[in-house]
């Protein structure tokens, strides 16, 4: 059973969550704390963390409104035909983080976590990336039916390391 709650400014939180973040990817990285402050900031930002009965961070999830200007958006623009893009960025929530402690895996916690955010999101789609050859993940969102947009997307020139996945959240008004 998990509490949750959401993130946002609160600086006692965030840094809770930059500390899974570096759990989760085994990684230092001394940015997560600025760059999750940085996209609380955000048009439509939204994101929750998963706390135990413990009162420990389990897991975390959020995102926002992806609009031109943004970093990422620049990115993602760049995978996509104007068709493409004007159909799957145009009106977008883009799903940025999802890290679960490894301690609270496979208790459909990474499931609830991606349900409770896109909940309410009134964008028309929703897309995400993540590492290619990370099978968890990608079998998760094909599960909450996600699908790969782009299977060769290069953002750090790892060489097509990411996919894009997307997800239509709302019926097209004809």
């Amino acid at each position: 059973m998990f509490n949750y709650r959401e993130i946002n400014r609160d600086q006692e939180l965030v840094n809770q969550v930059a500390v899974l973040y570096q759990q989760v990817w085994n990684q230092e990285d001394n940015t997560v704390t600025e760059r999750v402050m940085r996209h609380a900031g955000y048009d439509g930002y939204k994101g929750f963390v998963a706390i135990s009965e413990h009162g420990d961070v389990a897991g975390y999830a959020y995102g926002y409104f992806s609009q031109p200007g943004q970093y990422y958006h620049g990115l993602l623009s760049k995978a996509f035909s104007p068709e493409g893009y004007q159909y799957w960025l145009a009106d977008c929530f883009e799903f940025v983080e999802l890290g679960v402690h490894p301690t609270f895996r496979n208790q459909r916690l990474a499931k609830q976590l991606v349900t409770r955010l896109l909940d309410g999101v009134e964008h028309k789609t929703a897309v995400l990336t993540t590492q290619h050859n990370n099978g968890p993940a990608r079998s998760l969102y094909e599960s909450l039916g996600w699908t790969v947009l782009n299977n060769a997307f290069d953002p750090n020139g790892d060489k097509d390391s990411y996919v894009i996945m997307g997800k239509k959240l709302q019926k097209e008004h004809i």
